[in-house]
């Protein structure tokens, strides 16, 4: 997920990996710490990685495009984000860092425009469904209906009163009829009940 998602400070608000320069910092330093010589927290650690290796950084496109989005709909997508944050960190299955990182990885993630699995970089829906009941076990247990996760998300953030009126991020998503089908809408903004 770190290689996927570009990781440059001055990176677009939804392609950011969530995290401050110095928590992701202690992440890097942590988990791969060979890969943490000669990087600096605020760069994009895709391309040091890629130089380590000596290989040709891949591009990444979403955070070469510049988005011009107005204050509102950024504070509107930083309130989803911190919604999803919340879902998540009541839900870890742990109290180790680990889980507090992925749960704003995954929150940054949930705000964009397409499948969270795509968005996190992860090989599929299956590999992420492994990863939320590795870190967070209570939420994705309850997903027993099989639903694709940001909709099961809104539906769990529904059901601890997130106000229905609110649009959400699904609502302008070229893939909803992927995730929602043909449901008619019972609730603003194509929620479901």
């Amino acid at each position: 997920m770190l290689l996927r998602r570009c990781s440059d400070a001055s990176a677009p608000y939804p392609c950011a990996l969530g995290l401050p320069p110095d928590r992701l910092g202690a992440l890097v330093e942590t988990v791969f710490p060979e890969a943490a010589a000669g990087w600096t927290p605020g760069r994009c650690f895709s391309r040091h990685v890629h130089r380590l290796a000596e290989a040709e950084a891949e591009d990444h496109p979403a955070c070469l495009v510049s988005i011009d989005l107005a204050a509102p709909e950024i504070l509107r997508l930083k309130r989803e984000e911190e919604d999803f944050l919340g879902l998540l960190l009541r839900n870890r299955s742990t109290d180790l860092p680990i889980a507090a990182v992925f749960a704003a990885i995954i929150a940054r993630a949930c705000v964009e425009n397409d499948h969270l699995w795509r968005s996190l970089g992860l090989a599929g829906r299956n590999a992420l469904a492994d990863l939320l009941r590795r870190h967070f076990h209570p939420l994705a247990s309850a997903n027993t209906r099989k639903l694709r996760w940001k909709r099961f998300f809104y539906e769990r953030l529904h059901a601890e009163g997130r106000p229905t009126d609110r649009p959400t991020v699904c609502d302008a998503c070229s893939h909803h009829s992927d995730c929602y089908g043909d449901i008619i809408p019972t609730r603003p903004h194509g929620m479901p009940k």
